[in-house]
C-alpha cells in the first residue's frame, strides 16, 4: 500500500453524484487525501470495469457510498470486481462503506463496519471517515455551509445544528412538502436525504431565507426543532 498512487477510490451511483461531487469530494481533498473518481480520472475509451479495477488497485482504500441507488445500479459490477482477482480478500480489506441512505446490504458488504451518514452525529461521522482513510488533516469536514446567517435573516442560525436536526427528525416527504409550501424547486436535489438537506440549506443560505425556513418549520413541523 505504501506505493499507492491514490488514497481513496470512490464508488457511487450516478444518482448520488451531487452529494459525492459537491460535498464528499471537496471534503476529502480538503483534508489532504488523493482521490480517484470516475468523472475526472477514468480513462476515456476504456471499459468502466477496467477503470474501476485501476482505481481499486492504485488506491489504499475503496470508499463505497451506500444508498438504494448504489445497490440497484452498481453492486453487481462491483461484486464482479471484488471476486475477479487472485486475492479477493485483499480487496475486501481495502473497503470502507459509507452509509449515506439506509438500504439492505449485500452479505459481502454487511459483514463490514460502516460509517453512518444517514442519521446521528454527522461531525463524528466525518471524523471517523477521515481517520479511517488516514487523512493528514484530522479535523472534521463540513457538509453544510458555514453557520452564519445573511444580514436579512431575522436571527443568526446555526446551520450545522439545523442540518443535524433535519437529518435525525425529518423525512424526505416532510422536506419536499416544506419546499413546496415555500415555492422552492427541489427537482434537481439529490434523492438521498442527507444530500437533499445539504443542498437545501446551501440554497436557503444563499437566498437569505434560512429564517423564513425555520419559521415554516416551527409552524408545520415543530418536532424537528425540539
Amino acid at each position: 500500500m505504501a506505493n499507492s498512487t491514490y488514497d481513496v477510490f470512490i464508488s457511487y451511483s450516478s444518482k448520488d453524484a451531487d452529494w459525492v461531487r459537491g460535498t464528499l469530494l471537496p471534503a476529502l481533498e480538503g483534508a489532504g487525501l488523493r482521490v480517484y473518481i470516475d468523472f475526472r480520472d477514468f480513462e476515456i475509451g476504456t471499459p468502466s470495469l477496467i477503470n474501476m479495477e485501476r482505481g481499486v488497485e492504485q488506491s489504499r482504500h475503496t470508499l463505497v457510498v451506500l444508498t438504494p441507488n448504489w445497490i440497484n445500479s452498481e453492486w453487481t459490477e462491483f461484486e464482479s470486481l471484488l471476486v475477479g482477482t487472485a486475492d479477493p480478500a485483499a480487496r475486501r480489506r481495502k473497503l470502507i462503506p459509507l452509509m449515506l441512505e439506509r438500504c439492505t446490504l449485500p452479505p459481502r458488504i454487511a459483514m463490514l463496519t460502516y460509517v453512518d451518514f444517514s442519521q446521528g452525529n454527522l461531525d463524528l461521522a466525518w471524523q471517523r471517515l477521515l481517520r479511517g482513510l488516514g487523512a493528514p488533516s484530522a479535523g472534521p469536514a463540513p457538509s453544510a455551509p458555514p453557520p452564519a446567517a445573511p444580514a436579512n435573516d431575522t436571527q443568526a442560525i446555526d446551520l450545522v445544528d439545523l442540518r443535524d436536526r433535519l437529518v435525525e427528525r425529518s423525512d424526505l416527504g416532510d422536506l419536499r412538502n416544506l419546499c413546496f409550501s415555500m415555492g422552492i424547486d427541489y427537482d434537481n436535489y439529490p434523492s438521498a436525504k442527507q444530500g437533499f438537506i445539504v443542498e437545501l440549506l446551501r440554497d436557503l443560505h444563499k437566498w437569505g431565507r434560512v429564517g423564513e425556513f425555520v419559521r415554516v418549520l416551527q409552524a408545520d413541523a415543530p418536532w424537528v426543532l425540539r
